[in-house]
């Protein structure tokens, strides 16, 4: 830096001049230049104080040796005194914080002798995390040597590091952790405890089918016993086929490949498939089974029929399973309001008098592998699934399922789904329109629902609630000239049963009147006693509207009701004399027992091995010699699709041919790849009688 010049300009009688100053700024300007240096250097430590404020908000100078302390708080909270003795120091944190470790007290971690070991050394750091006794606040604190004397440490410098946040975040993960753990621990116990009862809920069909089998073998001269053992080696295939197809579907929900069929159905026959399936297991545990029906006003429904009945036989399967002998089980289904005109909400419930369950239990009931642990719980059979299976069939369904139990009294399932409903008209028929019936039954709420069912179709109801009360009812219309055109009776009645009410309303009216009696047991027992008695026909609980309009429609044309018959039966009924049906099937046995079932209907039945053999002989053949074809799905050489595929490839009517797939494929996607390949129908393994009836029926 050079010397400053300053020039001014004068004038003295006319004469020009100048006068010139100079002067040495260097030293000013280094001056200058330091300071600006130095105010930056300001704002740079500014700025690293504020970040370690942020950082270490408190400080305390501890002196060991003079038993003192200083304590500077840079958030300008003071919660100690500036200055005082170190053992009061010490007071105050034991009083205001904990240590993270049960066993050690912070007061001794801070004691002066415990410093001086921790910090042997002048690059020495002493750490520890420390909290607050609610646990709101956490802390590190660090002890750093300033000033040792003849090699003892006198002066120590405790800066204390807010870690609050980074704590808690810290300790939120270690308890997911632990929760995963946890899960993960529960679900191999449970998943062990379930192997464990697989195995011995598995090996007792299979030891009932190999000992039966045996049985059979050794009694092949007695009928009666070999019909026996047949009878119970079904009922373990059954029972061992049930448990697999648990297995199976809790895979596929796990695997999120559970999917739901749409098809039509109604639901009266939903029902009777349910009272058929669980009625002989209600009869062997003597329970008292009743059905409710309140204001179903759409029967005709679109939805996943099978998968619905498959929760509601879980459901009644507990109930019947977890009630003592001689309980009471009611099945309800209620047609609840919603705003929505393409849709019916539908509640269904399932109540009983059992065992009940405790309130730990119900926590986890819809866990995979779950069982009570109880006592009354260990000899029933079970995978512990059909509770998660339901639940994930009723979410498939946007539905819902609410638990309401209680040890030692019972418990109560609601299960809500919303289904598509069937476009048609109410069911109304004109010659049923104004005709007086009479409802005869114990239960009010009976009559009163069957009358409200009566007044939808278009009928006057009336109700009474004895059999005496009937036939005085029934005489004095008869009187009048004005007799019922029916009498609907329950069958089980105190006092005067419903057989012995129709007796004598034949006894005093005669046959003017058409009597049927109503019940929800197995009629056969008493057809033959009721018949004669004057009973016109049968209606099964619950009162469905359209099973109700049927029964009275038929008499006002003058039809008389038709006893179903046994799918078995129908099928060997069934004459099929001239059809010929090629049986695809690479199991010996299996298509030994297909090839026999479907020779009862006299048809001729030829075999293939595999589809390549199947491909071959249609090929050879002459057209029109094979009226149906069953296709197994997995065989060896060429399976059921490419053998499917090649059929349809063939010129003519051979290329037309009916092929059912016969598989124990069973799912709703395997039935769609079936028909995507062209297929014409799809029926499961193990074979259902009454679809393969439909089968036989729809193609031959």
């Amino acid at each position: 830096m050079g010397p400053q010049c300053v020039v001014i300009r004068g004038e003295i009688e006319d004469s020009e001049y100048a006068m010139i100053f100079l002067r040495d700024i260097t030293e000013a300007k280094v001056e200058s230049a330091r300071h600006l240096q130095m105010a930056a250097d300001n704002a740079s430590m500014e700025q690293l104080i504020q970040s370690i404020v942020r950082l270490v908000d408190r400080f305390v100078v501890c002196d060991l040796e003079n038993d003192r302390y200083e304590f500077y708080n840079l958030n300008g909270q003071m919660i100690y005194k500036p200055l005082g003795f170190y053992h009061d120091f010490q007071m105050q944190v034991l009083e205001k914080y904990k240590t993270l470790e049960p066993l050690e007290a912070i007061d001794i971690l801070i004691a002066p002798d415990n410093i001086r070991k921790k910090l042997k050394s002048e690059n020495d750091i002493y750490k520890f995390e420390y909290c607050s006794l609610d646990e709101k606040t956490y802390k590190i604190a660090s002890y750093i040597p300033l000033e040792w004397k003849n090699g003892k440490l006198e002066k120590v410098l405790l800066a204390s590091m807010d870690v609050t946040q980074e704590k808690k975040a810290e300790i939120e993960s270690r308890q997911v952790l632990k929760e995963a753990y946890r899960s993960a621990e529960n679900a191999n116990r449970a998943k062990t405890e379930f192997l464990s009862n697989m195995s011995h809920d598995i090996r007792t069909p299979m030891n009932a089918i190999v000992g039966l089998t045996a049985i059979a073998g050794a009694n092949v001269e007695s009928q009666d016993r070999v019909i026996e053992c047949l009878g119970k080696i079904t009922e373990s295939s059954r029972h061992l086929l049930g448990l697999i197809n648990e297995v199976l579907d809790m895979a596929r929900i796990e695997s999120g490949k559970m999917t739901l069929a749409q098809e039509d159905f109604n639901l009266s026959e939903l029902v009777d498939n349910l009272i058929t399936l669980t009625k002989p297991v209600l009869d062997e545990h003597k329970h008292n089974f009743d059905i409710h029906i309140n204001h179903i006003e759409h029967e005709a429904v679109c939805g996943d029929s099978l998968r619905i009945q498959q929760v509601f036989l879980n459901l009644m399967s507990n109930a019947i399973k977890y009630t003592p002998d001689g309980g009471n089980i009611i099945f309800s289904i209620e047609e609840k309001p919603n705003g929505f005109s393409e849709l019916g909400c539908y509640e269904f419930t399932i109540e009983d008098n059992g065992i009940g369950m405790s309130p730990e239990f119900q926590k986890i009931m819809f866990d995979p592998f779950s069982r009570a642990d109880d006592h009354r719980t260990t000899r029933v059979q079970g995978t512990g699934l059909g509770m998660a299976i339901s639940r994930n069939i009723v979410n498939l369904m946007n539905g819902t399922i609410k638990v309401d139990s209680t040890l030692h009294k019972g418990t109560k399932i609601t299960v809500t789904i919303y289904l598509e409903l069937q476009e048609q008209e109410k069911e109304q028929d004109k010659n049923l329109m104004n005709l007086p019936v009479l409802v005869v039954d114990d239960d009010k709420t009976c009559c009163e629902s069957t009358v409200a069912t009566l007044k939808e179709i278009g009928i006057m109801g009336e109700w009474v609630l004895s059999g005496r009360e009937a036939v005085e009812c029934c005489y004095a219309r008869h009187e009048l000239k004005d007799d019922y055109f029916a009498v609907i009776l329950d069958w089980k009645m105190p006092e005067m049963d419903g057989i012995e009410t129709a007796r004598q309303i034949r006894k005093r009216i005669g046959k003017e009147i058409t009597i049927i009696v109503l019940t929800s047991y197995e009629f056969s027992e008493i057809e033959e006693e009721a018949k004669a008695a004057g009973v016109d026909a049968f209606i099964a609980k619950p009162l469905f509207r359209s099973r109700l309009t049927a029964t009275l429609r038929q008499f006002t044309s003058g039809r008389k009701e038709k006893t179903a018959r046994n799918y078995l039966e129908k099928l060997s009924e069934s004459d099929y004399t001239g059809k010929r049906i090629l049986l695809v099937e690479d199991n010996e046995l299996n298509r030994e027992i297909a090839g026999e079932i479907l020779q009862m209907t006299g048809a001729e039945v030829e075999t293939a091995e595999d589809g390549k053999i199947a491909v071959e002989k249609v090929e050879a053949s002459p057209e029109g010699l094979y009226d149906l074809v069953f296709m197994d799905i997995q065989m060896p050489v060429m399976n059921g699709y490419e053998a499917t595929a090649a059929i349809r490839s063939l010129p003519g009517e051979k290329g037309k041919l009916p092929i059912v797939a016969m598989t124990a494929n069973a799912f709703a996607e395997d039935v769609q790849l079936a028909k995507n390949t062209g297929m014409n129908g799809h029926i499961a393994k193990p074979l259902d009688m009454n679809k393969l009836n439909d089968v036989l029926e729809n193609w031959l």
